[in-house]
């Protein structure tokens, strides 16, 4: 959820876009697209994509389903008789981000789906509320397209969220809960004021337009490489996140669109219900947080013990929200021995 780092400067963007093309040209512009499905970077032609930091076929098993959103873009490796573990990405970053992780725990005998969520990678922009319900059935849905009744689920910052909705409403589906960096329990005070630029009229619309989506993408890439502003080197994993953001800001038709209709009608502070319902399963439950996160404090690690005591807490000394990618041996670490 690193893209509220940028709002408020990209709010600027968009007064002056107004000022600039005037409101009744730009109020036409930002609706167009309204309640058009948008291409994903599958409507790329090849060669952009075959080059960039997210081809295709960044992993094996790539394959695609039609669900009742849209097209959803997945991928199925491990082997077959593998344990099996889904892992949901978060907020910007699709599949990509688990790189080393999902490989790894594919590599030790776990059979991996990894999937991109709607108007992310190459997975279209459906032009509905980018809510629980969208994001609930679009992993429901693709898990019944590959056949699977249960599994392990990890779920990554918003990925978090979803996955606690999801396991709130289908408990029978769950072999085991891993949460890093989990979104949804945010305090209000660890939301900022410019955060009510979400409710604006048209935000979707207006942060798709041109000029403010390329601003947005420069200020999200260089929030991103902020965390690492102390040490020599931008660390290689980061340097490829970064590239994937910019090519779906500049490729991905509903990106922009998609990423501000979750800030907008995904709950960052309201799911405390459905991560509390784990309290009383059966499933083994785990928390995975970096100590150096500033997207998602250390209230919400403070608000899960609360809700679910019999949580298992992992704390990575150094780590920030971009913890999977540049801890994946502590994730793997903790993945073992916890996968049912």
């Amino acid at each position: 959820m690193a893209a509220t780092v940028s709002l408020l400067s990209a709010a600027v963007v968009a007064s002056v876009v107004l000022g600039t093309f005037g409101t009744k040209k730009a109020y036409k512009s930002v609706t167009a697209q309204r309640g058009v499905t948008l291409p994903s970077l599958r409507a790329v032609t090849p060669q952009t994509t075959a080059s960039s930091a997210y081809p295709e076929d960044y992993y094996p098993g790539g394959n695609y389903a039609e669900l009742s959103f849209g097209e959803t873009h997945y991928f199925l490796f491990g082997p077959e008789d593998g344990k099996k573990v889904v892992f949901v990405h978060g907020l910007s970053s699709p599949t990509s981000i688990y790189n080393t992780v999902a490989r790894d725990m594919a590599n030790k005998g776990c059979r991996v789906l990894l999937y991109d969520l709607y108007s992310r990678g190459y997975s279209v922009g459906p032009a509905v509320d980018h809510d629980p319900l969208l994001y609930v059935t679009q992993l429901h849905e693709l898990l019944n397209h590959v056949g699977w009744r249960r599994c392990n689920f990890v779920g990554l910052s918003l990925g978090g969220g979803i996955v606690a909705c999801y396991s709130d409403r289908f408990p029978e589906a769950v072999e085991s809960l891993t949460f890093i960096s989990p979104g949804g329990l945010l305090l209000p005070s660890d939301i900022p004021w410019v955060g009510k630029i979400f409710s604006m009229p048209f935000s979707e619309e207006i942060f798709s337009h041109k000029a403010i989506k390329n601003y947005f993408s420069t200020k999200n890439i260089e929030s991103m490489k902020s965390e690492f502003k102390d040490e020599k080197d931008i660390p290689a994993c980061i340097d490829e996140a970064t590239k994937i953001l910019a090519l779906q800001f500049k490729h991905h038709a509903g990106y922009a669109r998609g990423l501000m209709s979750t800030l907008k009608k995904f709950p960052l502070k309201e799911l405390r219900p459905e991560y509390a319902s784990s309290q009383n399963r059966s499933y083994p439950v785990q928390v995975i947080w970096g100590t150096k996160d500033t997207v998602v404090p250390g209230t919400t690690v403070e608000t899960l013990q609360q809700l679910v005591p019999r949580i298992k807490v992992t704390k990575v000394v150094g780590a920030t929200h971009s913890i999977v990618m540049t801890h994946p041996d502590a994730i793997i670490e903790k993945l073992e021995g916890f996968i049912c």
